[in-house]
């Protein structure tokens, strides 16, 4: 499964121009297999984001250090998986603009716009 920005962009535009086109049932089949994707991805991030705040270490100076590192890790796996997310969800807009399905385009982007504006804070434990 390729993924990322750039792929994503190359396929938005093959569907765009025509070149890349799909019956819905096609579409909806790979749509399901992004969307799966971006759901894991998001509990990943989840999972992650627990991490940002960690306790006892004790009051060393070394041991505060590496607690602020594991907590540094923790935000840039957080970013990592998000953008992952966000690159899954772009392939499924893609996908289903190949069948010309725009409603479900509009969602697609629009979830995946939430995942690229999501914070570690906006995680409730």
């Amino acid at each position: 499964m390729a993924l990322g920005a750039e792929p994503a962009a190359e396929l938005w535009q093959a569907a765009t121009e025509g070149r890349f086109t799909l019956t819905a049932e096609a579409a909806h089949e790979m749509a399901g297999h992004y969307q799966w994707y971006a759901d894991e991805l998001r509990h990943r991030a989840d999972e992650i984001a627990l991490q940002q705040k960690l306790d006892g270490f004790g009051s060393l100076n070394s041991a505060q250090h590496l607690q602020a590192g594991f907590e540094r890790k923790a935000v840039q796996a957080f970013e990592a998986y998000g953008k992952a997310q966000e690159s899954a969800l772009r392939m499924k807009a893609a996908v289903l603009r190949a069948a010309s399905l725009t409603e479900e385009v509009d969602a697609a982007n629009t979830a995946a716009l939430n995942a690229a504006t999501r914070k570690i804070t906006d995680v409730k434990a």
